[in-house]
């Protein structure tokens, strides 16, 4: 009989070692998998928030942009006026290196 039961005791020592490897991994495999999460969730958000940043300048420079395209075509706006006036005045009026306008006065 005390064969037997070293045989049962053999056999019983051996399933719940099986049974504390299969938990070991399983833990392990679910640690594994945690961390894998958390470090993943860290890195996408730290790279969203670069994102975000580097969007908000971009943003900022198109702004920028725009209001100097504004200012360009105010300009051009202004200058296409003059030249109409200074049509319009035929050889009354000269210019003095493109900068100084003259009246004749004859």
């Amino acid at each position: 009989m005390r064969a037997e039961t070293r045989k049962n005791v053999k056999k019983r020592s051996k399933k719940q070692k099986k049974k504390r490897s299969l938990t070991g991994v399983v833990t392990t495999a679910c640690l594994a998998s945690f961390v894998f999460y958390v470090g993943f969730r860290l890195t996408l958000h730290n790279y969203n928030t670069g994102l975000s940043v580097q969007n908000q300048a971009l943003t900022d420079g198109i702004a920028e942009m725009e209001d100097s395209i504004n200012e360009l075509q105010s300009e051009v706006n202004v200058l296409q006026e003059k030249t109409r006036v200074l049509g319009l005045l035929d050889n009354q009026v000269y210019d003095n290196q493109n900068n100084i306008y003259v009246i004749d006065n004859e």
